[in-house]
């Protein structure tokens, strides 16, 4: 936001207005200490928002890339394939599967997270 737009939707009227009250509230003596602390204020929001955007064109840019470049694949590159029929299947060395289990007694309380 500019000063500019500021200065457009505000009246002299409501300059004039505002500027009163700030005085009132503010104080002679604290008015300049005050309109200082605003500036360092003001300006430290500034930088913030500029921060936050240039991040966001930043991350926009980022992702524009990475959708140029998944562009440029095969089409059946996103394909999964996780069988293949000529390679057997793998052989499972878990050992625990072949160990003969015995059912709880009758009158055994569930087990949980088991």
């Amino acid at each position: 936001m500019t000063l500019a737009v500021i200065f457009d939707s505000i009246g002299v009227g409501e300059w004039f207005v505002l500027l009163a009250v700030v005085l009132v509230v503010v104080g002679p003596k604290r008015l300049p200490s005050a309109a200082r602390t605003f500036g360092q204020y003001y300006s430290k929001f500034r930088r913030a928002a500029e921060n936050f955007k240039r991040q966001l064109l930043d991350m926009d840019t980022e992702f524009t890339k990475a959708v140029e470049e998944a562009d440029k694949l095969p089409d059946d590159a996103f394909t999964v394939d996780s069988a293949k029929k000529d390679e057997p299947a793998a052989a499972s060395t878990d050992d625990s599967a072949s160990v003969p289990v015995e059912p709880p007694a009758a009158g055994t309380p569930p087990v949980e997270g088991a």
